[in-house]
């Protein structure tokens, strides 16, 4: 779709429809074949990038979209992703970053109501050939699943447990070792 054809929507109290959030997670699971359960895993803002992905393809780098995290500065970097992408592609919304990546339900609610209408209004039919999981290169989008295979890898990478050298219990300091240890300190301070 070119950039000249996206309808931009306003959102207002009078004028959205109200979806249930029931609704949206069924809406946002279907169109990316994803197991979102709470709209505040919609915080990460790497679901709304999978999504301007079928509306405009390869309109978002899916590549540089951070997934598997839980640190709120990918989720800043995600969103803010998605912000260069609206202004590139002329919509007219600015994103509540900052708001979204709290994590809170209304927040996410409030953004999520307002990007299904986008969506409805600009969406024609999903792409030939489009496979959502593919195309997010098989990350999970909900923040559960990201912290599980967070720390599956990490406990895979660990190193495993050298054995611990032990020092001897029969050695006893003499005299001498703590007046050394005394005058090195000593000189190391005159330098």
């Amino acid at each position: 779709m070119a950039v000249s054809n996206v309808i931009n929507v306003i959102s207002t109290n009078n004028t959205k429809p109200t979806w249930s959030r029931q609704a949206i997670l069924t809406w946002c699971n279907k169109c990316l074949s994803s197991d979102i359960q709470k709209i505040e895993d919609l915080c990460t803002g790497a679901a709304y990038c999978c999504l301007l992905d079928i509306l405009f393809p390869d309109s978002v780098n899916l590549r540089k979209v951070k997934f598997i995290s839980n640190q709120e500065i990918d989720y800043i970097n995600n969103l803010i992703m998605l912000q260069q992408c609206f202004t590139k592609l002329k919509i007219n919304k600015s994103i509540p970053i900052y708001k979204l990546v709290k994590g809170k339900f209304q927040d996410n609610y409030e953004f999520a109501i307002w990007f299904r209408l986008f969506y409805d209004a600009n969406f024609t039919k999903m792409p030939d050939g489009y496979n959502a999981i593919e195309k997010r290169n098989n990350q999970p989008l909900t923040k559960e699943l990201a912290q599980k295979i967070r720390r599956s890898r990490t406990a895979t990478t660990l190193t495993p447990k050298l054995p611990v050298r032990r020092r001897s219990r029969t050695h006893e300091p003499t005299m001498e070792e703590p007046v050394l240890a005394i005058a090195t300190s000593a000189s190391r301070q005159r330098i």
